[in-house]
């Protein structure tokens, strides 16, 4: 009795572990995708952020370089070097006070004389900003830029490279930086002096963060490896003081600096940290000297993201496993009880005692048994069914291949296994864990088929439900970002698949100044926003249309067998929807594309027509489609 115990303990772990070998392969496989589409997912996070700091500093410089071209030739500042009389300089100091104080964009509006000396000057601070007294204007002849601006032609506007504050010939402490546009002014033919406007660098660099978020803010390295501006308390200026030499990037993190040596953006990984980087500029001296943004990102940024995926994985692996633990089980027993009983005694044992709904059919596939549990799971009696085939069940879910390599399977190897869906006599559909096992004679002929099933239908079910919970968002009701992922490739492997066939486009929206609503009305009445632009959204489209809410202002639209254009008059109708049909005429911008075939191009094209409806003005619909994207890359 002892022996049979171990026999039955030793059969049932080999065929525990054989079952489980396959699946085990196949979770080893998906917990080494989840680490590469977390890197994946840091990284796309990390390049719109340093595609946003880019752009902005583009957009930031070119209007800076407006605004002072346009200050130069003012008026006022006309009159105050032609006719230099005191109320003439008092409205151009008030002039320029203004300018300061709502640009916010310079820490010096300067006028200096052909000699170098200060006539007129304006300092400007996030806090303040000041006229600075006659008594306190310097001579800058002697200083390296005013040489720069002697060899510029008149109006001609030059840029001078990042230097350091100076004051009474002193460096200013703490180390401010400094970048000068300078433009020499010569009116009715004589050079009357040079305009200098010293750019607030830390104000702009503020302005780089991805959606307002200093968080987002990346670190500003030039190209010989030191830190310009840096958002994690890294020292900067180490080109200018030489005492911060040791903070040089090269030397810091020199996996990385190879790699921006030889790319123009990218990712590398150091350890549990994430460093990406891209390129760009800020003309200087009149030619364009590279600088680099870095973001950088530890294991934190991938946990969210790491966690969810393995609490799928690890739901999966325990349904498996306890579905491969009742068949192992079942298997055992029957194979105990085939070595112990006759072939009648077996088969009755099988129908009549098994836990499991059981059918038998003979040779011929002709029902001749079933058991109580299978009538109490299925509706049917034995009078009902007896002479027919199991084919009575068949939901029409599965299709002619699925059966006849279930039946190959039965020949070959005598048993098969797998999950079904069949109906109810009341026609409403159950989902089975099914085994079929035959029963063959001495001469090894098949003569019976011995089916055996556990309804999970309410498993399967719940299963359904939590999903459909977790791709939910819990404010609106609409899908959440994973949802919204799986879609986008979903849509993309289509139309890789089918690409003159499958026309489907995206648009991003979202809500213009929801900072404001949320600072003015407080929080909840910034959540009824929220949900009544999702309520608009839903009624205004189809029920073929996804839906989601991917931010905490930000939706996003999937619309099938739709073009761009459709897409754009339609996103317009939605714009127009929602600034009616809110109570305080909420506006929202939009940024509207084709899916092509990789989803994190589509994104990124419509983020990027986002973000041009919101430098627009806002209250916008903008649209790139893949053919302008590359046109312009």
């Amino acid at each position: 009795m002892s022996f049979t115990r171990y026999k039955l303990a030793f059969q049932f772990v080999v065929t525990f572990f054989a079952l489980s070998l396959v699946p085990a392969l196949y979770f080893y496989s998906e917990y080494k995708k989840i680490d590469i589409q977390a890197v994946n997912a840091v990284e796309q996070s990390n390049r719109n952020k340093l595609e946003y700091a880019s752009a902005e500093l583009q957009t930031t410089l070119t209007k800076i370089n407006l605004s002072l071209r346009s200050l130069s030739t003012n008026g006022l500042f006309n009159q105050a070097l032609l006719k230099p009389s005191e109320s003439n300089i008092n409205a151009l100091k008030d002039f320029w006070l203004l300018v300061t104080q709502t640009q916010g964009y310079y820490s010096q509006l300067r006028l200096l004389d052909v000699n170098g000396q200060e006539l007129i000057r304006i300092n400007s601070s996030e806090r303040v900003s000041e006229i600075v007294d006659d008594d306190r204007l310097q001579n800058k002849g002697e200083r390296d830029y005013f040489a720069y601006a002697q060899t510029l032609k008149p109006n001609q506007l030059g840029t001078f490279g990042i230097d350091l504050e100076h004051e009474f010939g002193e460096v200013v402490y703490p180390l401010t930086p400094s970048y000068r546009v300078i433009i020499p002014l010569q009116l009715q033919g004589e050079l009357q002096g040079y305009f200098i406007a010293n750019l607030d660098l830390k104000r702009i660099y503020k302005r780089l963060a991805y959606k307002r978020n200093l968080a987002n803010l990346p670190s500003v390295v030039n190209t010989d490896g030191y830190y310009l501006m840096s958002n994690h308390g890294q020292a900067t200026f180490g080109h200018l003081i030489e005492r911060n030499s040791e903070y040089n990037l090269s030397n810091q993190h020199p996996l990385l600096w190879e790699k921006i040596n030889q790319a123009s953006n990218g990712t590398v990984r150091d350890g549990n940290r994430w460093f990406s980087f891209q390129k760009s500029f800020m003309a200087s001296k009149d030619r364009k000297n590279n600088i680099i943004f870095i973001i950088e990102s530890d294991h934190k940024s991938v946990s969210p993201i790491v966690n969810d995926a393995l609490t799928d994985l690890v739901v999966q692996a325990s349904f498996l496993t306890i579905i491969i633990l009742l068949i192992t089980f079942g298997f055992v027993t029957w194979n105990y009880n085939h070595q112990k009983n006759s072939m009648a005694s077996k088969i009755a044992r099988a129908a009549m005692n098994g836990m499991s709904a059981m059918v038998i059919t003979d040779h011929n596939n002709r029902i001749v048994e079933v058991n109580e549990e299978f009538t109490r799971v299925s509706g049917y009696e034995l009078k009902d069914v007896v002479g027919k085939q199991p084919s009575l069940f068949s939901s029409g879910k599965h299709n002619q291949e699925f059966y006849m390599a279930m039946w190959k399977e039965l020949e070959e190897k005598g048993i098969w296994e797998g999950e079904v869906v069949n109906k109810r006599r009341d026609g409403t559909k159950i989902t089975e864990i099914l085994r079929i096992q035959t029963v063959r004679d001495q001469n090894n002929i098949i003569q019976f088929y011995v089916a055996s099933f556990v309804d999970i239908t309410h498993r399967k079910e719940l299963e359904d439900r939590l999903r459909e919970l977790s791709e939910r968002d819990p404010l609106t009701s609409l899908w959440n970002r994973r949802k919204f992922d799986n879609e986008m490739t979903s849509h993309s492997i289509r139309v890789k698949r089918y690409p003159d066939s499958e026309t489907t486009s995206l648009a991003l929206l979202d809500i213009d100044h929801f900072k404001r609503i949320n600072d003015k009305y407080g929080h909840d009445e910034g959540d009824n926003v929220i949900i009544n632009v999702a309520n608009i959204l839903t009624d205004h489209l189809r029920e073929s249309d996804l839906v989601a809410r991917i931010g905490g202002e930000e939706f996003a639209l999937i619309m099938p067998h739709t073009s761009i254009g459709e897409a754009e008059i339609v996103v317009n109708r939605l714009r127009t929807a929602i600034h009616l049909e809110t109570n305080m005429g909420i506006t929202v911008s939009a940024g509207v594309t084709e899916i092509c075939s990789r989803s994190s191009d589509s994104y990124k094209r419509a983020d990027i027509a986002l973000y041009e409806s919101k430098s627009l003005g806002r209250n916008q619909v903008s649209v790139l489609s893949t053919h302008e994207s590359e046109s312009i890359a």
